[in-house]
């Protein structure tokens, strides 16, 4: 009877806790980006790297997660593709912090969780290693 006595308030509250978890809004920064539902959108993005467009700022118009255009916010000169490539969508960058193997430096936006700042591999910056993207100015669409 006494082994009961200590199993049912333990049962309990595993129960309660699970419950209250399930309901919680999103933690990390991708569930916060994903609660939103943002799928098209313009965003600004600046790509830090010794390349084509280096450190020049574009603007990404995104189309059910895919970037479909990239505009130099200069000029207003559009990207063609493959150029255009180096550019990522939201969804894109999480994919590489995600996957890539190089040592990063990411933060996030506070309001729709996306990386705002995403540095890849900074040590290898001066030997041309590295990439440094910054995002910013989301315009959902």
């Amino acid at each position: 009877m006494a082994f009961w006595k200590y199993i049912v308030p333990v049962l309990f509250i595993a129960l309660a806790c699970h419950k209250e978890a399930s309901t919680e809004p999103p933690s990390g920064p991708r569930e916060r980006w994903r609660s939103f539902g943002i799928h098209n959108y313009k965003i600004d993005q600046v790509r830090g790297c010794f390349c084509i467009n280096g450190s020049i700022p574009m603007r990404l118009t995104v189309r059910s997660d895919t970037v479909v255009s990239v505009i130099r916010i200069s000029d207003g000169t559009g990207l063609s593709f493959p150029e255009a490539q180096p550019y990522w969508s939201v969804e894109q960058l999480f994919d590489n912090i995600r996957n890539l193997q190089d040592s990063m430096v990411i933060r996030y936006n506070d309001q729709y969780g996306y990386p705002e700042y995403l540095d890849i591999d900074p040590a290898g910056h001066p030997v041309d290693a590295g990439a440094l993207y910054r995002t910013s100015n989301l315009q959902i669409q």
